[in-house]
């Protein structure tokens, strides 16, 4: 029988699960690179209408849209 704390750390640390889920978090990575990437470039090619209707300025929207690919919100637990 498990201890509660055996429980605890079996759920909520990551196990390394071998290469395969590796390539699959990496994967996972490159497409959200690529998603943030692609929505940024639209974000900054939007129209002052269109910002408008988003409720965003243009110096807002440039500014999105200058930050890196990999400048994201994610945390290290939602790549998992």
């Amino acid at each position: 029988m498990m201890s509660t704390m055996e429980t605890i750390l079996q759920h909520s640390v990551p196990q390394l699960r071998g290469p395969r889920h590796v390539l699959k978090l990496l994967w996972r990575h490159l497409q959200s690179w690529l998603q943030v990437s692609h929505t940024r470039r639209q974000l900054r090619d939007l129209t002052n209408a269109e910002l408008e209707d988003l409720n965003l300025t243009r110096e807002a929207a440039q500014e999105e849209a200058r930050r890196p690919f990999w400048d994201t919100k994610l945390t290290h637990r939602s790549w998992i």
